[in-house]
């Protein structure tokens, strides 16, 4: 598998840094609690998201007035809505692919038949490439001027992945390798018990 690492990274530091500004001039008025990469690693999919608390209570309001109710009841399930990107209400609102069809292609062709195992590590790669671009992000001027909620959080997410392993493979890699960045080790660590822990008060 060859691709420049350091490039893609740069790439999506990059294409980040634009697409948000353009957003955040474009909905001054917003404050959100959350920005994510909601990616698609297996076709170097990165999708922007970004969702505030008066959309994601309207959000949980129509999940808890209709048929299906009872699953938007209790705090992990409450909890488990409001960090899925796909019911948020600024989804998907740029998107890039750091890897064009033939590159894809020619790193697919070249894994070895072994029942998946190169096939996840390759999406795996992709997806710790992703995460260290947005530790990368949140030390920008940009970052800094996206207006937040306290409990603002920051993370990578792939398609259908469970949004405490997204967050423990950001915590580890800030832990290991980000320390100095402004989302710094013990801030993440707060950040990741929050989030990871049933709390009455994060469905307000």
């Amino acid at each position: 598998m060859h691709f420049d690492r350091e490039k893609i990274k740069k790439q999506l530091l990059e294409f980040t840094i634009q697409a948000v500004e353009k957003f955040l001039k474009e909905h001054p008025e917003l404050e959100f609690y959350a920005f994510a990469y909601d990616c698609n690693a297996e076709y170097a999919e990165v999708n922007l998201c970004l969702n505030t608390q008066d959309q994601f209570k309207k959000t949980l309001h129509q999940y808890q007035s209709n048929e299906f109710s009872d699953n938007y009841q209790t705090i992990e399930q409450i909890n488990t809505l409001k960090f899925n990107t796909g019911d948020w209400k600024y989804q998907c609102f740029d998107t890039i692919y750091i890897l064009d069809d033939p590159q894809l292609n020619d790193i697919y062709g070249e894994l070895p038949e072994d029942d998946g195992q190169s096939w996840h590590e390759f999406v795996e790669s992709l997806m710790l490439l992703f995460s260290e671009s947005l530790l990368e992000f949140t030390q920008t001027d940009t970052y800094k001027a996206i207006p937040k909620t306290q409990d603002f959080i920051a993370y990578a997410i792939d398609h259908d992945e469970d949004f405490n392993d997204a967050i423990t493979r950001m915590f580890s890699l800030t832990s290991h390798t980000f320390v100095d960045a402004p989302l710094k080790y013990a801030e993440l660590n707060d950040k990741f018990k929050m989030y990871t822990s049933i709390t009455p008060n994060d469905a307000d």
